[in-house]
Formats: C-alpha cells, structure tokens, sequence
C-alpha cells in the first residue's frame, strides 16, 4: 500500500499489507477519501474487545445510510497466530459486522510490530501480547489525518457518530436543499485517554 497521505490514506497504514476476513488484501482505495473508525482487537478477548465491537455495531445504527455507506471502519487483530481468516469471519457474522464498508483484518507479527510503533498499540513497557493491546478508538479524516483517539471509556455511540457524521461533512459541497444542515466543527483537540461522555 504505498500511498500518501495526499491520497486520503492514513500514514500509519502506508505500506502494510492487511488481509481482511475474506482473505481478500485490504487495497489503499478502502481507505482513500473518506473517514475512518479504527480499533485494535482479537476475537477470543473476553472484555473490552467485545464492548468496543458493540460500541462500533450501536455507532453505525446511528449514522445516516449515506453516511454509513461512505465511512470506513477497521477491527485488526493483534493475534495474527490465532485469528485467521475464518475466525475473523465468525467474529465479523457474531456481530452483524460482516459488511463491505467494515472490514476485519490480520497482519503478521512484523507488520504488528511496525504498526505498533506508529499508533501504540500496546501499552508502553507492557509486552507485545493480545491481552497488552490499547483499548483506543481512532478516527481518522478523510485526507487521513488522525484527529481524535477515544479512551476506554468512551460508550456514547450516539455522540461518536455525530462526530463522524460532522467529520464526513467537512470539504464536501454544500448540503442541497431540504438535507439537514451538519455542525461540522465539534472536534476537541486531540488527547490520548479521553473519553466519550
């Protein structure tokens, strides 16, 4: 995936290779131009994983059809030895999330590692284990910058989805008459453990 981010594709995801729950390689044109929600998970997580899974199913009931069309989100798993491909699509099926615009994904461990360093996965000092990931969500814009990185308590999918639908108006034409108008400049500066409230 050797893309810029002048291209809409998130730098943290310039040049690695992802295979989503249908082995399929997760192309650069998945990302490009649109907004992205991004989480860091493994399908035999007990606890925060299925929460984050729950918020993200609840965040797209909540989103307008053409905006959900449009956003991308992305589960990867940080058990490339155990989750493969067909557990990732049981995974995907348990949570009504096997759709085109969500897309589950797996890298080898050194393509983990390399993420790792571009996004924190895991915690700092902790070693790099399933049960050590970060429990973060990632939004990203739709020129691929990273504005905001939700901490584990955030669980308000009616506020992250207005968030989304205000970052997926921003640079788009105006809203044609009769759509209703979108605030599109909510977004709190970026800081590491915030929370939705």
């Amino acid at each position: 995936m050797a893309c810029g981010r002048s291209s809409g594709v998130p730098e943290a995801f310039v040049d690695i290779p992802l295979v989503d729950q249908d082995g399929r390689v997760i192309r650069s044109s998945f990302f490009a131009g649109e907004v992205l929600v991004l989480n860091f998970m493994f399908t035999s997580c007990p606890s925060v994983c299925p929460r984050q899974t729950r918020l993200i199913a609840e965040t797209r009931v909540h989103l307008p059809d053409h905006v959900a069309q449009r956003v991308r989100f992305l589960s990867v798993s940080v058990d490339p030895e155990n989750d493969d491909a067909r557990t990732l699509k049981a995974f995907a099926e348990r949570w009504g999330a096997d759709v085109p615009s969500w897309r589950f994904a797996r890298v080898d461990e050194r393509t983990l590692g390399e993420l790792s360093k571009r996004l924190l996965v895991f915690e700092p000092g902790a070693p790099p284990q399933p049960a050590a990931h970060t429990s973060s969500l990632y939004l990203f814009d739709r020129a691929g910058r990273l504005v905001q990185r939700y901490g584990a308590r955030a669980s308000d999918p009616e506020r992250l989805a207005r968030e989304i639908v205000a970052l997926d108006a921003l640079g788009r034409p105006q809203a044609r008459h009769g759509d209703r108008g979108v605030d599109a400049a909510p977004f709190r500066a970026l800081r590491a453990e915030e929370g939705l409230r």
